[in-house]
């Protein structure tokens, strides 16, 4: 409706609505937004980016967690519960988020500078520091949600960090592990990055229809996924990175098995949130409507993988750097739709156009010196 309008679209005066700091914010952005010049007007929507329902929402959100598994339970009690009631009360909980996030984006850095192209020999020392920077991480994305209970801090906008955070997080977790175990800029990395990203959206898409927030099942979720993870750091520092090389039947070598292990814990993991969901949908429509909210995963892990069959040796490393932040941003989409129950997905150009990347590298548009320049421009 206002896709060709230039000047400023008079709303019709808002319902009576109770006197809130979120009804109060929504007000006067659009005040603010209806003052603009024309031309701005018609760039950008009058609308709010959440909507008057989407902020009521937002206040009543309540979070609540999958099934603990027996790790879990013992972590609490041994570790995460003590850790917590030494953290200072001043600390923000928020500041807990972003600290374990900067550590595992740290070790990544540190790996990657260490094996640039993801196949070269990394020091010892940077794996061990890679180890104890995933469990910095582990223990900051466990502990901030009790110290924030702890203080009296919880808020939507801590729970929107944390997932955020960790939606940047599987990229960097999934880079590091590919220069430990020597990926290389290969389509074994690509498919890497697919592994990782899917059962972690596909847990945030289940929350969006169930509104219970699981990381795995009863015996086997995150919290397993990231000691596994602090563990190849430590076993490569100890036994070199030519350990992923060692034969263990015949051609079949510690690669291969790691590839085939995380590949299928993230069939299971995800088909348990699929199965989730159509236990609760009503109707084939339910189902319908499920799988629509899906295409923006679809659209990103269909690029990718079909890029590492079709395209195996063109600008990996560009891909790789579009393709991250674009799992980032549909993630936090997916996570802010859950908490204000806005629909989803929403118009998103850069996912839009990432099929139409695909098919302009399948005609060859991308083989030239231009081609790298473009990638990156796109990323």
């Amino acid at each position: 409706r206002r896709l060709f309008v230039l000047g400023p679209v008079h709303l019709p005066p808002p319902m009576s609505q109770p006197d809130t700091p979120a009804w109060q914010r929504t007000r006067a952005l659009r005040a603010q937004r209806a003052q603009r010049p024309p031309v701005l007007s018609f760039i950008l929507p009058l609308t709010t980016r959440i909507s008057d329902a989407g902020f009521k929402a937002l206040d009543e959100h309540k979070y609540v967690s999958g099934p603990y598994t027996p790790l879990d339970l013992v972590f609490y009690r041994v570790w995460w519960k003590p850790f917590s009631t030494v953290l200072p009360m001043w600390l923000a909980p928020n500041a807990l988020t972003l600290i374990g996030m900067t550590a595992i984006v740290t070790s990544s850095a540190v790996l990657v500078v260490a094996s640039p192209d993801l196949s070269s020999n990394t020091p010892a020392g940077a794996e061990v520091l890679a180890a104890v920077l995933m469990i910095v991480y582990q223990t900051c994305d466990a502990v901030d949600g009790l110290h924030a209970r702890r203080t009296g801090a919880s808020s939507p906008l801590g729970e929107l960090l944390d997932h955020g955070c960790d939606g940047i997080c599987m990229s960097a977790i999934t880079v590091g592990h590919c220069a430990s175990a020597r990926y290389g800029l290969t389509p074994l990395t690509l498919c890497a990055f697919c592994v990782s990203w899917v059962p972690w959206w596909v847990a945030q898409w289940e929350a969006y229809h169930t509104g219970i927030v699981r990381t795995g099942s009863a015996i086997f979720g995150v919290t397993e996924i990231q000691l596994i993870m602090a563990g190849v750091h430590l076993v490569t520092a100890i036994f070199g990175n030519g350990m992923w090389d060692f034969p263990i039947v015949g051609s079949f070598d510690c690669r291969t098995f790691c590839v085939v292990t995380q590949l299928i814990v993230s069939s299971v993991l995800s088909a348990l949130s699929v199965v989730n969901v159509a236990r609760t949908a009503k109707s084939s429509l339910d189902l319908a409507a499920a799988a629509r909210r899906a295409l923006p995963l679809v659209a990103l892990v269909g690029v990718v993988g079909a890029w590492a069959l079709l395209c195996p040796e063109l600008h990996v490393r560009a891909i790789c750097a579009a393709s991250c932040p674009l799992f980032t941003r549909i993630a936090s989409e997916l996570v802010l739709c859950v908490m204000t129950l806005e629909p989803f997905p929403r118009w998103q150009p850069t996912v839009a156009l990432f099929p139409l990347v695909l098919l302009l590298a399948v005609l060859g548009a991308f083989d030239g010196q231009l081609g790298g320049p473009l990638l990156w421009a796109y990323a």
